[in-house]
């Protein structure tokens, strides 16, 4: 059975908003989503895979997951604390569940109470400070708790329910296991704040900067120097970390006793290091007795390989090396262009020490320039006793450039008897006001960039006041609503795209931001590209026609009834006669005509003949 299908939906991912080392130990949250009308009561969860091996269930005795209640088209979670088996690879793992759970249709006057109650999920992470030169250190671990709010069940359950049956279901749910951990280690004589030469008969500071190269941080760390050049004694060989963040270099202190001198040259040292409690690996550091450092920018590159105007998302991919004999000491990275500054991380970029012959990668976050062309950009690295510089060529592709040239949309027309057909078509085409639906807005954009837009899809935000009209009969076409797929733009080509809206019926009379979202292919490019755009929409008040047709037939009615009062006013004081009769033949009808005289207040009498 597929995670999604017509009766329940489980999807899984984990607690905290990092990605998961094979060997870490995590918290793993399945959440439950019930699209039906039933009720499912007393769900367990039990997960059938070596791969995620549960070590406790949060808010549970038992060994699986429970859920106690999943309401009617609601959802629910639990929280499992798992290992992930430390010979896995990395990537996306299909692992598989079995689902069992009550499942009750409660009468409509016979429903549970439901309330929430909070689980509290006790988490330790790492406790940095940042140093003066803005480096962060981890300097301890704390416990933070996190929240997860989940239905239950208040009072006994109703007993009377239409069906009530006990469900089991085996499925899978995805869990990604995408946090990588790597190690790299480089040693030296001294503090971090002080470099010192090997002096012989002397007890030294041997500071190794240990850097986790991975993804994702790393606790109860351990290090051990496990062996030690000739003519080199460790006075202590052991020290303990909290963690290790990704990407920054923390520095680890020993001692050691060097009895003789030391000539210069590179040396090995090997560590072992130890963490998340119990995983070990082995890592080289050298150790290079100084001499003078030659620094050199050795490759320039791009990621993606084609970088595109106004793309943010780029980034250069350097190469730095030392040829020298000696480590580069106090290493700073500066990154400039013609441009101005491309660069979004501040200057500089604290590299550290570069020992030699070892080329170090870096990636540095840029965003292009919003026009085409050929931009110089600058490479500096200084460092104590030197600097290296390169110039690197960035050429910047032009990218299609789609605008929006018209906004067309039916309105509700202005009150007026000039043209009662609209007025009273706008009964049920109120056009875009408050409480209309199923509106169409027709949108005209247009390609006014120098290359071709493949693949193009549109996307309409919504919002409070206006969202995708979504028919009653199909709830899944909320899924694509919001979304229509116009293909290919050529430069210069339009074309109008419609959506249809509802209004929400509270909205006030005004001008509204409608906000556009295109997404497309583009040659060259390894990634799609994107671009927003904000058009403006105008709401007004649908007229009343139901009240300007009341009004009217109130007008007609007073209008009758005062030509009824002057006209009884007239006949008053009348004189009837019947002027002539015709006795009518047998099957034929009378007629008659008959005469009277109507006269007025001044005297003035008038002759009337009613036939």
């Amino acid at each position: 059975m597929d995670p999604i299908s017509l009766s329940i939906i489980v999807l899984a991912h984990w607690l905290l908003n990092q990605p998961v080392v094979p060997g870490e130990d995590s918290y793993l949250v399945f959440t439950v989503f019930n699209p039906t009308q039933a009720y499912y009561f007393n769900m367990t969860i039990t997960i059938n895979s070596s791969l995620i091996k549960p070590v406790y269930y949060v808010n549970s005795t038992s060994n699986y997951c429970e859920i106690p209640v999943v309401p009617p088209e609601g959802n629910s979670s639990c929280v499992v604390y798992v290992e992930v088996d430390p010979s896995a690879s990395l990537g996306i793992y299909t692992v598989p569940i079995t689902v069992n759970y009550t499942e009750v249709n409660v009468t409509v006057t016979e429903r549970p109470m439901i309330g929430y109650e909070s689980i509290s999920v006790p988490v330790t992470t790492l406790v940095t400070t940042t140093l003066q030169n803005g480096v962060p250190v981890v300097t301890g671990v704390k416990t933070e708790t996190f929240t997860i709010s989940i239905p239950t069940v208040l009072g006994a359950t109703p007993s009377v329910s239409t069906s009530k049956s006990s469900v089991s279901v085996s499925t899978n749910v995805m869990v990604p296991v995408l946090g990588y951990v790597g190690f790299s280690a480089m040693a030296f004589f001294g503090t971090p704040n002080d470099v010192v030469q090997p002096l012989p008969g002397n007890y030294l500071p041997l500071t190794i900067y240990v850097t986790n190269y991975g993804n994702t941080p790393v606790t109860n760390v351990t290090v051990t120097l496990e062996s030690l050049p000739d003519g080199m004694y460790a006075v202590n060989n052991t020290a303990h970390l909290p963690g290790l963040l990704p990407g920054e270099p923390t520095p680890v202190t020993f001692y050691v006793y060097v009895p003789n001198y030391i000539p210069q040259g590179n040396y090995t040292l090997v560590l072992g290091i130890d963490y998340f409690g119990g995983v070990d690996t082995v890592v080289d550091a050298p150790l290079i007795v100084s001499q003078r450092p030659t620094v050199y920018v050795q490759s320039v590159a791009t990621n993606p390989p084609e970088v595109f105007e106004g793309y943010s998302m780029a980034e250069l991919v350097l190469s730095i090396i030392n040829v020298g004999s000696g480590v580069a000491y106090n290493a700073s990275l500066y990154v400039t262009s013609s441009a101005g500054n491309i660069s979004l991380v501040s200057m500089p970029i604290i590299l550290g020490a570069i020992p030699t012959g070892q080329p170090i990668q870096l990636t540095v976050p840029i965003s292009a320039p919003g026009v085409a062309g050929n931009y110089s950009v600058y490479i500096t690295v200084d460092f104590d006793g030197g600097s290296s510089s390169r110039v690197y060529t960035l050429y910047v592709r032009p990218k299609a450039d789609i605008i929006v040239t018209g906004v067309t949309y039916p309105q509700p027309p202005s009150l007026s008897l000039n043209d009662l057909w609209a007025l009273f078509s706008s009964i049920t085409n109120p056009g875009l006001s408050p409480g209309a639906s199923k509106v169409p807005i027709t949108i005209t954009l247009e390609n006014v960039g120098d290359v071709e837009a493949q693949n193009v899809v549109v996307h309409m935000s919504t919002s409070q006041v206006i969202q995708p009209h979504v028919s009653s009969n199909n709830p899944l076409s909320a899924l694509t609503a919001s979304e229509v797929f116009i293909g290919d733009l050529k430069p210069g080509q339009p074309i109008n795209v419609t959506f249809l809206v509802d209004v929400d019926s509270n909205a006030p009379p005004g001008t509204y931001p409608l906000v556009l979202t295109l997404v497309w292919n583009q040659t060259g490019s390894l990634y799609p590209l994107t671009e927003s755009i904000t058009t403006y929409v105008t709401i007004k008040p649908a007229p009343n026609v139901l009240l300007l047709i009341v009004v009217v037939l109130i007008i007609v009615v007073i209008v009758i009834g005062a030509v009824a009062a002057i006209r009884r006013r007239r006949m008053g004081g009348n004189n009837t006669v019947v002027r002539n009769a015709h006795s009518p033949a047998p099957g034929r009808l009378v007629d008659y005509t008959v005469g009277y005289y109507t006269c007025e207040g001044d005297g003035e009498c008038y002759e009337v003949e009613l036939v």
